[in-house]
């Protein structure tokens, strides 16, 4: 009886287990998770720019135009639209003495230089309708205009804060919603009288390169607009780097009508003519230029040794010129990797400060 119990026992086990192997597991299969579309995947403050020329009373003088768009978390949270413009000044001495045989050769020369601030930094100090409040009182001044200004009676509003209206419209209505009249006016955003000037073309781009992840910046200095831009992924690594400059044609110093080169000096390339000129030599701490050594790198390939250092090592703030020139991280020694360098290098500096400082903090990837 007892041998029969145990191989009952054992048979009801050999159930159970071909029961439980018998069992049909269907397979796991993992849903594919899709990437989610991000529209802006870097945050920052991204730039569009334009240059171009200022013409008032029959005066050309340099412009360049500026919207920013700042995204944060992905969302555009503000626009900013700021301009930058300069003056014309006439030598009273002729280039050359005077020469029957060649008079065209000799004209007083005309130069150009940038404002020192923009007309956002200006502020009631651009005097937009000062000519308007002075016609109100004998003896004008800047406080009184502010002044003035702010009177109830006083409907007009300076250029700075118009352009704010037309910043806090974009953000509540989106770019595309502004209308303009054939004359280039703004017809549904109150209070803006300024002309559109093209700061809906360059607000669309500004937001454009923030889908882009391309943050870029702008230096006026002299006459020259020195230009910087990167492009960063989604990971926050810069993929490309570049320095970049935009000079005035020589004919804005004989004719006093300021006029853009056609090209950047990167876009001349081996054209920009630097190769064969005398070249700067850097000994005992100072730059001489040689009397029998030439230039033999062009200037895009010395800009471009800068920012493939940066590409390769990192943006360092401590990168500095000496005496104007080269590029060095203690001020006294050049930098070996960017020995090459010979040309004045000191605004490219300043531009990469600015252009790292685009980006939101963290948004890079060190």
């Amino acid at each position: 009886m007892k041998r029969v119990i145990i191989a009952l026992s054992l048979s009801m086990l050999m159930v159970f287990v071909l029961m439980a192997c018998d069992v049909t597991t269907a397979p796991t299969t993992a849903t594919p998770t899709t990437p989610v579309a991000v529209e802006f995947a870097v945050d920052g403050e991204f730039t569009a720019f334009e240059a171009g020329v200022h013409v008032s009373r029959g005066v050309y003088t340099p412009e360049v135009t500026m919207v920013t768009v700042t995204i944060e978390n992905g969302e555009i949270v503000g626009f900013n639209i700021d301009s930058r413009q300069g003056s014309s000044t006439q030598s009273t001495t002729l280039t050359d003495p005077y020469t029957p045989a060649n008079p065209d050769d000799d004209y007083y020369a005309y130069t150009f230089a940038w404002n020192a601030k923009t007309k956002k930094e200006l502020g009631f100090e651009y005097h937009m309708f000062y000519s308007t409040y002075s016609a109100t009182t004998d003896t004008p001044t800047h406080e009184g205009y502010v002044a003035w200004m702010g009177l109830a009676e006083t409907t007009q509003l300076e250029w700075h804060e118009q352009a704010a209206l037309i910043e806090a419209y974009w953000l509540a209505n989106g770019v595309d919603a502004v209308q303009t009249n054939l004359d280039g006016d703004f017809t549904n955003v109150a209070g803006a009288t300024i002309s559109e000037s093209g700061y809906n073309e360059l607000a669309q781009e500004a937001i454009a390169l923030a889908r882009q992840g391309k943050f870029q910046t702008v230096v006026c200095s002299g006459s020259d607009l020195y230009i910087a831009s990167m492009l960063v992924n989604e990971l926050g690594v810069v993929e490309e780097l570049v320095l970049d400059t935009l000079q005035k044609a020589s004919s804005s110093a004989v004719d006093g009508i300021f006029t853009w080169n056609a090209y950047t000096k990167q876009q001349l390339g081996d054209n920009y003519g630097m190769v064969g000129a005398s070249a700067q030599v850097f000994a005992d701490g100072a730059w001489t230029e040689s009397d029998t050594l030439e230039t033999t790198l062009e200037w895009y390939e010395q800009v471009n040794l800068i920012t493939n250092y940066v590409l390769e090592h990192g943006y360092n703030s401590a990168m500095v010129a000496i005496g104007g020139r080269g590029v060095s991280l203690d001020g006294t020694t050049l930098l070996d990797a960017c020995a090459g360098v010979t040309i004045h290098s000191s605004t490219y500096f300043t531009l990469l400060a600015q252009l790292y400082a685009c980006p939101a903090e963290g948004a890079l990837t060190e």
